[in-house]
C-alpha cells in the first residue's frame, strides 16, 4: 500500500488576504470557523500566515481605557503584515502525511503547501488527523 501525500488532504479553495488587509479582515475569515490560519500573499507568492493567536496578541489590553467601539477600531487600521508569522515551514503536495504530522507535532500552525512556489493548501493537525486514523 503506498504512503498517503499532503495532495490528498488538499482543500478547493485556502484563506488568503493581502497584506495591506487589517486584523478585521483576518479576524472574519477565521470566526468561520473552516480555517486556523490565514495565507498572507502577494502576487500569488506566501508571504507568512496569520492564526489567532497573533490576533489576540495584536488586539488593545482588556485593562486598557478605550471603549469596546475603539478597540474594534483598531483591529480595522492595524494591517496584518505587521503581525503575520513570516519564518512558517511549507511542504509540498506530495510530502508524505506522516511527514506533515511530523512539523504539525509540536503545535505548530497549519502548513502551507507549495505548487512551484504557489500556494495551493493550508494543512493542519485535523487534515492530518483524519488520514491517520483511517490508515489505523
Amino acid at each position: 500500500m503506498s504512503r498517503p501525500t499532503v495532495r490528498t488532504l488538499l482543500r478547493t479553495t485556502v484563506p488568503t488576504l493581502p497584506p495591506t488587509a487589517t486584523l478585521a479582515d483576518a479576524e472574519a475569515i477565521l470566526r468561520s470557523g473552516d480555517w486556523e490560519a490565514v495565507a498572507v500573499v502577494q502576487r500569488g507568492r506566501l508571504l507568512g500566515l496569520v492564526v489567532a493567536d497573533d490576533l489576540a496578541a495584536a488586539r488593545p489590553s482588556a485593562a486598557t481605557t478605550l471603549t469596546v467601539s475603539e478597540r474594534r477600531g483598531a483591529l480595522t487600521r492595524i494591517p496584518i503584515h505587521r503581525v503575520m508569522r513570516h519564518d512558517v515551514p511549507t511542504i509540498v503536495p506530495d510530502t508524505p502525511v506522516t511527514e506533515a504530522a511530523r512539523l504539525l507535532r509540536d503545535g505548530s500552525p497549519p502548513l502551507p503547501v507549495l505548487d512551484r512556489g504557489q500556494l495551493v493548501g493550508l494543512v493542519g493537525v485535523a487534515d492530518v488527523l483524519i488520514v491517520l486514523d483511517r490508515l489505523e
